[in-house]
């Protein structure tokens, strides 16, 4: 049996579809019924009575995972009414073609088969998108990693060159309105942040560089000149910059 997608597509199903089918000696009825397909296996016979467990049997009592109902299709009033009721709820819509009413078991069949096939699609689709989330989480843990290691390796001048650089971008982005490379370069700076003492003071730095205001870029150019006086010991200078900026915060930026 073929069935086919019309709502929803077999790349991305949504886990609920309503199936219908059309009776091969009545061709104005419509026959239907929901599939779902559960995100969380469940073990029924945990919260089954012990009485009702030989009428599950042994597939029913320990997988639930996946199901129709009603189990065989039924009739519905017609395709605009399916077409509706999926557009409300948000259901994938999937034509099973055309069956015969009168043998029940070859209607059961047919909808175990539906199930197989919606569940397996659904399987695949829900794996694709967790390797790709895997995969662009690993990339960016990566990323991460690189830029760390670099930064672990730069002396303590280099690390103060990369981050007048790092700073410098960060303006430009701003300058531009570019947020995502503001928002990148502000990561980056963060990273490199981590390698540096914390008298440096270098989330105020960027948070500094990364605002849009009259004295922003002129008080992240003392944030940064305050880290150099820093590293070189240069303790008169590293005061009159501490001043200048004091002054200017008191000011408002």
């Amino acid at each position: 049996m073929d069935f086919s997608f019309e709502r929803g597509s077999a790349e991305s199903p949504r886990g609920h579809a309503l199936i219908y089918f059309q009776n091969s000696q009545d061709a104005a009825e419509l026959l239907a019924t929901y599939l779902v397909i559960l995100p969380i296996q469940v073990d029924v016979s945990k919260y089954v009575p012990p009485f009702l467990m030989n009428q599950l049997g042994d597939a029913g009592a320990k997988d639930l995972s996946a199901f129709a109902f009603p189990p065989a299709p039924e009739p519905v009033s017609g395709l605009e009414y399916i077409q509706s009721l999926a557009e409300t709820r948000e259901d994938d819509v999937i034509f099973g073609g055309s069956i015969s009413t009168s043998d029940v078991t070859l209607l059961l069949g047919m909808i175990n088969a539906a199930i197989g096939w919606y569940s397996e699609l659904c399987s695949d689709h829900t794996d694709q998108a967790i390797s790709a989330e895997g995969e662009t989480a690993s990339a960016d843990a990566d990323g991460l990693s690189v830029n760390d290691v670099l930064y672990g390796l730069m002396s303590d001048q280099d690390k103060l060159s990369e981050l007048t650089r790092l700073v410098g971008r960060l303006r430009d982005a701003v300058g531009s309105g570019d947020l995502g490379l503001a928002s990148e370069t502000r990561m980056e700076i963060m990273t490199l942040g981590r390698h540096l003492p914390e008298s440096h003071q270098v989330t105020r730095l960027a948070d500094t560089a990364g605002t849009v205001g009259e004295n922003a870029g002129y008080l992240a150019n003392l944030y940064l000149q305050r880290c150099f006086h820093l590293m070189a010991e240069e303790y008169v200078m590293l005061g009159k910059v501490e001043d200048e900026i004091r002054v200017i915060e008191e000011r408002g930026g």
